[in-house]
């Protein structure tokens, strides 16, 4: 299934059943594929202005499906823009995938847990070494 994201991968392959046959798993994948938003937050490698998001080297980019909408000194504030921005749309589940050094995420799912209490959240480690963090609202 070709998707543009790893979290939209992921999501394809949640809801992937073996006792199905190719085309209905395809269509159920496809599916899901689109009804995920996904999200990242990483270091900016360059100053950036982009659909009037500015972003200075070396600060936090944060990315809503694959647009900027947020750059700052602080991971919280920017990861929370992506979270607004992937939760526009009504969404019940919300996992994040930590990266291979993920700052402390205590503080954004407290507020999370409060902010929208309706929403499942899943935190998973992700390892992955470019991204702070990775989202997929579902």
């Amino acid at each position: 299934m070709p998707t543009r994201t790893l979290q939209a991968g992921l999501a394809a392959v949640v809801v992937f059943d073996p006792a199905l046959g190719a085309e209905e798993n395809a269509v159920a994948m496809e599916a899901a594929i689109e009804a995920v938003a996904t999200g990242a937050v990483t270091i900016a490698s360059r100053d950036v202005q982009l659909n009037g998001v500015a972003v200075r080297k070396g600060t936090w980019l944060g990315l809503a499906d694959g647009e900027p909408v947020a750059g700052g000194d602080e991971f919280d504030d920017v990861a929370r823009a992506v979270v607004e921005a992937l939760l526009a749309e009504p969404r019940g589940l919300l996992t994040l995938l930590t990266g291979a050094e993920p700052p402390p995420l205590d503080a954004l799912v407290a507020d999370l847990e409060a902010t929208h209490p309706e929403l499942e959240l899943e935190v998973h480690d992700g390892g992955q070494p470019h991204y702070a963090l990775l989202l997929a609202a579902e």
